[in-house]
């Protein structure tokens, strides 16, 4: 079972300016938990599992108009376990993982209207500690089997633009990266809600998106590819190729206003090569997962206004099908079953009558596994 929770983005202009200008400040926060736990075999002695929490926060003030300095200072606390058992004997492997990080830059704003954009650097400032250790009973022994300590410090870059989609709220998608020019290392995306409203005019219409026997359809599908230098023993200096894709479509309708019920179907691949030279031969290792996966979803949107908040449940099944092959040993396979339960809670934007977006402000995610 995993739990989450995060807080979106929200933003506080203190003093009665516009958005940008000198004096404004803001402040962010998100927090999120989860846990899980999945049995290795068929009893329940033999186990492993891992438990989260995360959390950071953000703080910007304009110190000239459409100039902002922002701190953002997060931690990540990440336990895992693994707990087997062999007749009388017992051994439990634990692994704390603690990631803290501290980043500070200016950001210039430009735009006006409902756009705004903001380009602006930095520097960043990360530690990830880990101390694992084994436990073995009846003997009670304790080994440190791990230990590592890494800090860094890192140039920060980041652009993105804003949208208003009211008077008081505006959603924003940014690219982050350590080097410039920007190489993409990261993209997310929040809602940001100001105190001060906006000063253009947000249009009056009726919609009609939500009203019953309406339909929706959506898809998203992505490829990756990626190459690197593997130096592992017996490994000279040799490319570790690794490629993926994955596709996914969904509708649903309407079965009451602001009441839609559907379903989605989606695939994905991720193939993973090795190659090796030993003893001067060519060999290889090759990975490949396959999941199928088909879901039912209900939604309740609360209000018929424009901006309006909604409750929903996603139930989902998915198969895992995982694929080992060397050139050593014939190609062997696995399968897993999962199925998950999904009540979840958001914010729902109507653009116009045939687009809406989407923010999800919390979940609570129930996951269940089995092998086949």
């Amino acid at each position: 079972m995993k739990h989450s929770f995060t807080l979106s983005l929200l933003l506080l202009a203190t003093a009665a300016f516009a958005q940008t200008e000198k004096g404004n400040s803001f402040v962010s926060g998100n927090i999120s938990t989860g846990y899980s736990i999945t049995r290795l075999n068929d009893t329940k002695s033999n186990r492993a599992g891992s438990s989260t929490i995360s959390a950071g926060v953000s703080y910007g003030k304009f110190i000239k108009d459409n100039i902002a300095w922002r701190t953002d200072v997060s931690e990540s606390f990440n336990f895992n376990f693994v707990k087997s058992e062999f007749g009388f004997q017992s051994t439990k492997v634990n692994m704390p993982v603690i990631a803290l990080s501290f980043k500070t830059m200016g950001l210039y704003y430009f735009g006006k209207e409902r756009w705004r954009g903001f380009v602006g650097g930095g520097v960043s400032v990360s530690g990830n500690f880990t101390k694992a250790k084994k436990v073995s009973n009846p003997s009670n022994s304790t080994n440190y089997i791990q230990k590592n300590n890494n800090f860094s410090v890192a140039p920060a870059f980041e652009a993105g633009a804003m949208y208003f989609l009211s008077k008081r709220l505006a959603i924003q998608l940014s690219a982050s990266s350590s080097s410039f020019p920007m190489g993409i290392g990261g993209l997310s995306t929040g809602l940001y809600y100001w105190l001060k409203p906006t000063s253009f005019e947000v249009e009056s219409k009726e919609f009609s998106t939500l009203q019953k026997s309406r339909w929706i359809v959506g898809t998203t599908f992505g490829v990756t590819a990626n190459k690197a230098r593997a130096n592992a023993q017996h490994i000279s200096q040799n490319n570790v190729n690794s490629n993926g894709a994955n596709i996914n479509v969904q509708a649903g309708k309407f079965v009451r206003d602001r009441m839609i019920v559907g379903a989605s179907l989606g695939y994905s691949i991720n193939n993973t090569k090795v190659p090796s030279n030993t003893n001067n031969t060519a060999q290889y290792t090759k990975n490949s997962t396959s999941n199928y996966n088909g879901s039912f979803f209900l939604t309740k949107y609360l209000t018929t206004t424009r901006l309006t908040p909604y409750v929903g449940v996603r139930v989902n099944y998915s198969r895992a099908v995982n694929t080992h092959k060397s050139a050593v040993l014939d190609s062997q396979s696995g399968y897993m079953n999962s199925y998950s339960l999904m009540p979840n809670i958001g914010l729902a934007y109507l653009i116009s009558n045939h687009f809406l977006v989407e923010s999800q402000l919390a979940d609570l995610y129930m996951y269940y596994s089995v092998p086949a």
